[in-house]
């Protein structure tokens, strides 16, 4: 029993060893650790130049859209079978019977011909009775009459060219063909159906290439862009300033629901000539090539527009900054690893970007993560994105083994 006793003791003296050894190591590490600082997320400041875009939200529409609807009555014969696809200019799409019309167009020449002929005899009539009346064998009265009779004769001549232009017409309207190249819709009808002129929807078409996009321009986008953007003020000879629009192919981009760029740049063609009162924006389109027939009309898509360039700037990520009594302050971290606050004076922000014009100076370190848990004149570790980066998947593998 004594033996064991005192074993007892001597383990408990060695686990109490232990601990207070452990606790001074635990004491040394979390002094190390407040000394060395929260590990923080930084980038390297240098001047660069920067071209400020602005996205909004943009329609795609066709540059034409046709309707197609019968201009004659008759049943519909064919019907081209490109439905949905391209179709050429002047390509046939649909075709109503035309035996009524042709009959129609060989009763209209045959009434040229009648009326013709009588056209003739009654100009051969005139001429012979011109003769009689200058002998003073007839009257000027029965002159007139043959006069008369001849300018009859020749009234009705054009009013069966007339018909006979008409009746062509008509028969010309039973063939229904593209106006131009382009993308043919759904078809309403099919063959044997009998369509009315001027009620029944045949169908419709686009033109898919180019494409143009319609967006709204606010008034302060606007402002901007007349400077360095899509649009440029002009001067003339005698001073006057003329805004025109910029035709750099290069100028707009469209970027797609799925946040894919389009494959081709866009230029402005068009901007209106007043802001709406009631949105207070501008409307402008903007035209792109289309030649594999991506875009379709009424997509939507954000369309990428230069507002501002630039020059001898620092372009942070708007993470970094925060807003102190409405000033825009960002970390800054010395060389002594300290941490200090300044402010920023800020020319533009977008997309998750902050353009700085003053306030900082070529090679500083900024804070970018980590903001929340500093406060001015704190010690810290700076780390950069490609050290977090390695750091990351162990912190992970750690957590994991630990739940």
């Amino acid at each position: 029993m004594i033996k064991f006793e005192t074993t007892l003791c001597g383990l408990c003296a060695v686990s109490l060893a232990l601990s207070m050894g452990m606790g001074c190591s635990k004491q040394k590490t979390e002094a190390a650790s407040e000394t060395k600082g929260p590990a923080v997320e930084i980038m390297t400041l240098h001047p660069t130049n920067y071209l400020g875009y602005v996205e909004v939200v943009g329609n795609i529409e066709s540059p034409a859209t046709v309707e197609f609807q019968a201009q004659v009555s008759g049943y519909l014969k064919s019907v081209s079978p490109k439905e949905g696809f391209t179709v050429k200019s002047n390509e046939l799409l649909f075709e109503i019977d035309p035996a009524l019309y042709q009959a129609a167009k060989r009763a209209a020449e045959a009434q040229l011909a009648i009326d013709q002929a009588k056209a003739a005899h009654a100009d051969a009539d005139l001429a012979r009775n011109k003769e009689l009346l200058d002998q003073e064998v007839i009257s000027q009265s029965q002159y007139d009459s043959y006069d008369a009779a001849a300018k009859e004769c020749a009234a009705s001549v054009l009013l069966s060219q007339a018909k006979l232009n008409s009746a062509n017409l008509d028969l010309s309207y039973t063939e229904i063909r593209a106006p131009y190249q382009g993308l043919l819709g759904e078809v309403k009808v099919r063959p044997g159906n009998l369509v009315n002129a001027g009620s029944t929807m045949l169908g419709s078409m686009n033109v898919t290439d180019p494409m143009w996009v319609t967006f709204p321009l606010s008034e302060q986008v606007y402002i901007m862009s007349t400077t360095n953007g899509i649009f440029k003020v002009t001067t003339d000879e005698n001073g006057h300033e003329t805004l025109q629009k910029n035709t750099d192919p290069a100028d707009i981009e469209l970027v797609m629901v799925d946040g894919t760029t389009y494959s081709y740049k866009g230029s402005v063609f068009f901007a209106d000539r007043e802001f709406s009162a009631t949105t207070g924006t501008l409307k402008v389109k903007a035209e792109f090539p289309n030649p594999e027939g991506h875009l379709r009309p009424n997509q939507f898509a954000k369309v990428r527009i230069p507002a501002a360039t630039y020059t001898n700037v620092f372009v942070i990520p708007q993470a970094a900054t925060m807003q102190v009594q409405s000033i825009t302050m960002a970390y800054v971290v010395g060389e002594d690893n300290k941490v200090s606050m300044k402010p920023l004076k800020v020319e533009y922000s977008a997309n998750n970007e902050v353009v700085v014009a003053d306030g900082l100076k070529d090679g500083e370190k900024i804070v970018v993560k980590g903001l929340l848990k500093l406060k001015n004149g704190m010690t810290v570790t700076p780390v950069t994105s490609e050290e977090a980066a390695k750091v990351k998947p162990g912190v992970q593998k750690e957590t994991e083994a630990n739940s």
